[in-house]
């Protein structure tokens, strides 16, 4: 990140007084504990995450998704981390608990957001799952976390959803207005959750810069799984838009040949991912 980026970082960052970081659910932590011991006990992961129906039902519905792309079913919470490896699962684990932990503010709103999170999320996976040597879990957890400050924003500030109903452009996207109206922005703040709760580096920086449309042209990008994971995101956010919505995506005419010219994606390919994606839905 150049300097000018990490000012203009620093600087957003103090108008996060009032904004109260969540903390890492106890699920969090336990798995950490775990796998710090020189030996993990993959036994006692897999025990952590069955002891949590709610979470460890979600999961194995969502890793058992057309979306996902697995050649099995998975039956178990034991199965999975086998299956996925542990740090693929907490990654998953991650995602599902983030959405129990940042409740309140306008419920309708709030149902409204995660639901297309969840969406996009579910289409990173599958996009990912597509591609050679692609994070298929970090895209899961990182179409949730994109975004994960705008509940907080949302308790933070009575007006935000009067912000975001702003028009956003290619040279005015959403965290641009916000800086205008609130003094930071979702990026910032949702990066800052994401450093909190231990999430990958990977994770936390394209977090920051989700919205950053140069990253795919400046000299010193990002790391190459943390441009892959904007980049699919973008894709999943077009294909949401386009094949569940079924409306326009205004912010794919500015970034959509970036995103297929770094994914090696042709015209032809794009259609069967959408062919594709309609397919799992029904």
């Amino acid at each position: 990140m150049s300097g000018e980026k990490i000012l203009q970082q620093a600087e957003a960052e103090k108008a996060l007084k009032g904004i109260s970081i969540p903390p890492r659910p106890s699920i969090l932590n336990d798995i950490n504990t775990e796998l710090q011991r020189p030996n993990p006990n993959l036994a006692i992961v897999a025990k952590r995450i069955a002891a949590d129906v709610g979470i460890s039902g979600t999961m194995l519905k969502i890793v058992n998704s057309p979306f996902f792309g697995l050649q099995n079913k998975l039956s178990s919470v034991s199965q999975a981390v086998q299956t996925l490896g542990v740090k693929n699962v907490k990654s998953i684990v991650t995602g599902l608990v983030l959405r129990s932990t940042l409740g309140g503010g306008n419920q309708a709103a709030l149902e409204r957001f995660w639901d297309g999170a969840e969406k996009v999320a579910r289409i990173s996976a599958y996009v990912a799952s597509t591609l050679p040597r692609a994070p298929r879990d970090e895209a899961y957890t990182f179409g949730l976390f994109r975004d994960c400050a705008i509940p907080i924003l949302m308790q933070r500030f009575p007006s935000y959803i009067d912000t975001m109903q702003i028009p956003t452009s290619e040279t005015c996207p959403l965290t641009v207005i916000e800086d205008a109206h609130l003094g930071t922005n979702h990026a910032i703040v949702g990066h800052m959750v994401a450093r909190h709760w231990g999430l990958p580096d990977t994770i936390t920086e394209a977090v920051l810069r989700h919205h950053d449309i140069t990253v795919f042209s400046e000299s010193e990008p990002l790391s190459p799984t943390a441009l892959n994971l904007i980049a699919i995101n973008y894709l999943a956010e077009h294909l949401h838009e386009a094949v569940l919505r079924m409306r326009d995506d205004p912010q794919w005419r500015s970034v959509g040949n970036l995103v297929l010219d770094h994914l090696s994606m042709s015209a032809d390919e794009l259609t069967e991912l959408k062919d594709d994606i309609e397919a799992a839905i029904a």
